[in-house]
């Protein structure tokens, strides 16, 4: 695999500490001192950038609270995370060999007779995949691999369960964490090979295309047989708006000042997974380009 070295930009940085941020004030209820004290001190830059933005320091509790603009960007991250579990997550563990996705109590660590790997991560293979397919249509998308690795730890409860999530958001290292997963994973060129039977060469784009289409099938079997039983070992984002008519009544002078549209805030996974709306190519309406 080649070596590569694509850089995460500081200003995709600066969007994904506020949407954690947001979410700790909003979801987990975490009451962030106007004086940024302790481990406060180490996101006070960013409060401070965003301020009156996304937050205000509200006068009865002297403690940061979130705008309406801030909830209503938060609801955007919530319903991207959501659709990281329906489109991307099946993909965490890939059998290319015998084309097997991975349960929930795999083994991951696990390897083949030669002593490789039997799982791969086929995640950033995916997202990359369907980003260069936008791309190449002329579509604009917030959808990217960094994203996607971030919200893969959030979700495996790797970032944010602790009292220091504050500098985990400040760390160098944390954030080259994030930059390592991109970089190291499966990439789809990285999947082609030559069938030793026909000697003819499979690209690695018409590869991640039937992996795709066979993970969409598996995904929409494992979401009619949830039983909604949470897994104690991954973090489910909480609920987000389900319906347009929903956001219209919460946010519509929000909405409509910023010139967004709806459709980006709301996102009901349920419907796709069971009847049949994906396709390979499918980049849902909520990673739509915001500020």
């Amino acid at each position: 695999m080649p070596e590569r070295n694509l850089e995460l930009p500081d200003q995709l940085r600066d969007k994904l500490t506020t949407r954690f941020i947001l979410y700790k004030m909003i979801e987990e209820k975490e009451e962030v001192p106007t004086l940024l004290s302790n481990n406060y001190q180490y996101i006070e830059d960013i409060i401070n950038a965003y301020y009156d933005d996304y937050w205000v320091i509200q006068e009865s509790s002297g403690n940061y609270t979130p705008t309406r603009k801030g909830e209503l960007i938060y609801q955007n991250f919530i319903a991207q995370w959501w659709d990281f579990l329906l489109s991307y997550d099946i993909f965490a563990g890939v059998d290319l060999l015998n084309g097997v996705f991975a349960e929930e109590d795999a083994n991951w660590e696990a390897v083949d007779e030669k002593g490789r790997p039997i799982w791969e991560d086929l995640r950033v293979a995916v997202c990359i995949y369907k980003q260069r397919s936008a791309q190449a249509e002329g579509q604009k998308t917030d959808l990217n691999p960094f994203t996607i690795a971030f919200m893969s730890l959030l979700s495996e409860r790797r970032i944010g369960q602790e009292n220091g999530w504050q500098f985990d958001l400040y760390s160098e290292e944390f954030w080259n964490e994030v930059t390592e997963i991109v970089n190291t994973n499966l990439w789809p060129e990285d999947l082609g090979y030559i069938d030793p039977d026909s000697s003819e060469e499979a690209s690695g784009e018409d590869v991640i295309h039937e992996i795709i289409e066979q993970g969409i099938e598996e995904a929409r079997q494992r979401w009619e047989e949830d039983d909604d039983d949470e897994d104690g070992d991954y973090l489910l984002p909480p609920s987000s708006m389900s319906s347009r008519e929903q956001v219209v009544e919460e946010y519509e002078e929000e909405a409509v000042s910023h010139g967004w549209g709806y459709d980006p805030f709301y996102y009901d996974p349920y419907p796709f997974a069971v009847g049949g709306a994906l396709t390979v190519l499918t980049i849902a309406a909520v990673w739509a380009i915001l500020d």
